[in-house]
């Protein structure tokens, strides 16, 4: 039981430096496609409130087997860029933009962190 605080403090800092990396992508993504008006603060703002509205729509739609876990993963790009189209102000083409550029960006740079994970611990683990 020792050991949980910590553990909560790690995860809860974690899930902080993730939406805050998150945001940065949407941000640099958002810069890429050319949005105008755009600040970390509005790019920090869409990545909370469509996360959010992104669960709760996949959260109805996996009800459906398999083709609702596609349903949500595709509306959610769809939900972040209308919350994107309303706070930065721009097209649903540039958000929509912005917000795939966003994801590919986290995916490598996250993929590529848990990769790094598991062959540092492989490497551990065939050390022992």
């Amino acid at each position: 039981m020792e050991i949980a605080g910590p553990v909560i403090a790690i995860l809860i800092v974690a899930a902080v430096i993730g939406l805050l990396v998150s945001a940065a992508f949407l941000f640099l993504g958002a810069s890429i496609v050319g949005v105008e008006n755009r600040t970390f603060g509005k790019a920090l703002a869409t990545t909370i409130i469509g996360g959010i509205a992104s669960f709760v729509a996949s959260l109805f739609l996996s009800i459906l087997p398999v083709i609702g876990t596609i349903l949500g993963f595709i509306c959610g790009f769809f939900i972040s860029a209308l919350i994107m189209m309303s706070i930065f102000s721009t097209t649903f083409g540039n958000a929509l933009g912005a917000t795939v550029l966003a994801w590919v960006f986290s995916l490598i740079v996250f993929g590529g962190i848990t990769l790094l994970i598991l062959a540092m611990f492989g490497g551990l683990a065939a050390m022992l």
